[in-house]
Order: structure tokens, then sequence, then C-alpha cells
């Protein structure tokens, strides 16, 4: 049911059990409503369906979900911390400018809290079709590959999490998080706004858990790679969707006139988004390197591989590999963008991706 929550009577259930010293961390609370029995102001966990009213001691159902569960992250770094990590990466690479970790200019250092929706879901189905498959038949010189269909039968149960950033982070540049091992605790928007900068969320919890629901299909899909499909179905089960309030230091500083910014994890003290000057000469450096790596390799490999077909097309994708990543370094080298939080882009180009085909080629 749409809409306000709603509540009828129901039996009143057990007690829950008391928590214990392991319990990970607390439910957020809903308020604002109210008990039908007696009018009595109600507080529940966000997400919950069985409640009891305490002051009539009405067992209540809710018929709707109560909210969305709100967490953040408890900050375990501090801005000596930040602006050290900060140090340690503007010294560390070939790829940076050479200068940054004797010329760099620390500068304004803040704790920001961003919000991600974290969406779960297990995805479940099946497929029946068709699978093609090769065989070598005959021998000597009527030796031939043979291509032929067999029937299968195709079924997936997976459980699937997906991070999406629930504000628009265009000069952040945070697109995702890790959240393994991270010690959660309620959403308390007074004591976020005295430790830092709080940022709402501005996106669309419904789009965000659509379209993560559907990159879950999609990713999963049973159907994937039969030649003919004669049925499936696929859904996803037991889904959810909560808010996380990520705790980011950013860092900005100065080199050679020009501002730049770095974001560091607030949980563990690791690079989540860095921006800096690339270093010219090692762009030429790669992009040279490789062109002459792969000529040189073109020209043995063709004087021992006899004529084989697998062979050339094997190293044709290889050296379309080298020279993809030389050329990426080099067009975009101006500029390092660095960091866990970077949104993961395919190694290959679209062209050269639809050349090839995608199957198999490295995202």
């Amino acid at each position: 049911m749409s809409g306000e929550p709603q509540a009828v009577n129901v039996t009143p259930p057990p007690p829950p059990p008391p928590p214990t010293a392991t319990t990970g961390s607390l439910p957020a609370r809903v308020t604002g409503v109210a008990c039908p029995a007696c009018g009595g102001a109600l507080e529940v966990d966000s997400g919950a369906r069985v409640v009891r009213c305490a002051f009539c001691s009405t067992g209540l159902l809710a018929t709707s979900r109560l909210g969305v569960r709100r967490f953040a992250v408890a900050p375990e770094v501090d801005v000596e911390g930040a602006r050290e990590a900060t140090r340690r990466w503007l010294g560390r690479g070939l790829a940076k400018d050479q200068r940054l970790a004797r010329e760099a200019e620390i500068g304004e250092t803040y704790l920001a809290f961003l919000p991600f929706f974290r969406v779960a879901a297990d995805v479940v189905g099946w497929a029946l079709g068709t699978e093609e498959r090769r065989r070598t038949v005959g021998s000597g010189k009527n030796r031939r590959t043979q291509t032929y269909e067999v029937d299968v039968e195709k079924n997936v149960e997976r459980h699937c999490e997906q991070t999406l950033p629930a504000v628009h982070v265009a000069e952040l540049g945070v697109q995702r998080i890790d959240l393994a091992g991270d010690r959660l605790v309620p959403f308390d928007a007074e004591a976020l706004e005295r430790a830092g900068m709080v940022f709402a969320a501005t996106r669309s919890e419904v789009e965000a858990r659509d379209a993560a629901f559907a990159a879950f299909r999609a990713d999963n899909d049973p159907g994937r790679g039969l030649k003919r499909l004669r049925f499936r179905w696929l859904e996803t089960v037991r889904e959810s969707l909560t808010v996380v309030y990520y705790p980011l230091w950013v860092v900005r500083y100065r080199f050679r006139g020009r501002a730049w910014l770095a974001l560091i994890d607030g949980e563990d003290a690791h690079l989540a988004y860095g921006k800096a000057p690339g270093n010219d000469l090692y762009r030429a450096v790669v992009l040279i390197g490789a062109e002459a790596a792969v000529c040189y390799g073109g020209t043995t490999f063709l004087q021992h591989a006899e004529g084989s077909v697998e062979g050339c097309g094997f190293f044709a994708v290889l050296a379309a590999l080298v020279v993809a990543w030389a050329w990426r370094s080099f067009r975009h080298g101006g500029v390092v963008e660095e960091g866990s939080g970077l949104e993961r882009r395919p190694l290959l180009p679209g062209s050269i991706r639809k050349l090839f085909g995608h199957r198999g080629l490295p995202s």
C-alpha cells in the first residue's frame, strides 16, 4: 500500500531479546507515526513490521514500509592523519608531477559526510535454450572443425550488492565506497553536523533502487551466451535499500599557482579520490615505449607464428590492449585522477570493443 504507513491491531508479539555486547549497530528510528488505538506517538525501528505501543501496549502491524534505514560510518582518522595521507600520496607514483612532494602546499582541510545508497538483493532465475559448441572431426587432410548445438538449462541464485552516490559529486569524484569491516552507527544529523559538513541526499531513492536491480539482473542473466533462448525467468528477491553517510576528509592543496583536491577516507586513511598534475615525460615514454614494444613483438611473432590464425588473433587483442592503455595514459595523463572511489572505466575504447566483440574482453 502506498502513502503514509497504516497500522492494524494484532496479537502482541513476544518482547525481543536484549542486545548483547556483540551487537554491531543500532537501527535508525522512525517518528511521527500515531497509534490507531490511543493516538500515542510511536517510535519504530525503520523497516520494522511489528511494533508495540508504549502507552496502551497494543500490538501493531505496519502494512507499508516505515522509511529507509539510515546509518553513518564512524570516522577513525583525524585532520593530521588526513594531511599526512595526502602528503604520502603526492610523493608516490610516476604518473604525477615529481615536484609535488616538494612544492605542494596543503591548505583547507575539513570532514564531510557524503550519503550513499547501499542496494542489496538476491537474483534468482533460470533459462532454457541451446548452446553452440565446436568439435574436431576427421584426421589428416580431412580434419575439420564442426559446429553443433546442445540443449542446456542454466540457473542462477546469487546475492548482489551495489553502492551508489546519493548526491551529485562531480567535483568530489567519489562514485563508490567499500563498507566491508566498517563500524556503522545510527544516523544522528546533529552529531554529524558537529563533526563536519553533512551533504543531504538529492538523488531519487526509487531511481537508484531500480537502476541497481536492473544492473543485478543484467549481470546475472542466465540466458547470456545461449545461441537460442527458449525460456527465461529472472527476478530479484529480498530487496533492501539503506542510506549510509560516509566520512571523507576533503584536503585542498596548491601547486604552482593552481588549486587541487584530494579526498581521504575517514575510516582507514586511504585515498578515496585525488586529482593532481601529470608527468609529461612519463606520458611520452609510455606511448613511445608501447608502440615500439608492439612493433617489435609483432615482427618477432610473425616470424614464428607459422600461419596460426588463433595465435595471430590472440596477439592482435594483446596489442590492442597495450596500445589502448598507452594512448589513454598519454591522452588523459595531463591530469591524474586516482583513488578507490573512482568509477571503473573500460580498458578498451568503444570502437575497439565493438571490433573484437565484448565477450572475453576486460573492463
